[in-house]
């Protein structure tokens, strides 16, 4: 498995991840459902796993910046939206 395999599977995770976090983190407050903070903590999340990627996984690899933060974005954004309206509507239904 390529580094980049592993960068991709590590951001699904990540997505699903956040979802579930994003999920938990909106009922805290039953009263005043805020979106905003699901939002920011995926985008923490994604910080995070770029961090990882650029100074751990790729630290002595030919890898550009570029390739690096933004492979997976897609599917960590599409899962993290999926898991997030699931378990909600799981939730509240």
């Amino acid at each position: 498995m390529t580094p980049l395999d592993k960068l991709y599977w590590l951001r699904v995770a990540a997505g699903v991840l956040s979802g579930v976090f994003a999920t938990l983190l909106g009922f805290v407050s039953a009263n005043q459902p805020e979106a905003y903070k699901g939002v920011i903590l995926a985008l923490a999340i994604y910080a995070l796993t770029s961090y990882a990627a650029r100074y751990h996984m790729f630290k002595n690899v030919g890898v550009s910046l570029r390739k690096i933060y933004t492979h997976g974005i897609g599917s960590f954004i599409m899962l993290f939206l999926f898991t997030w309206i699931l378990l909600n509507t799981l939730i509240t239904a």
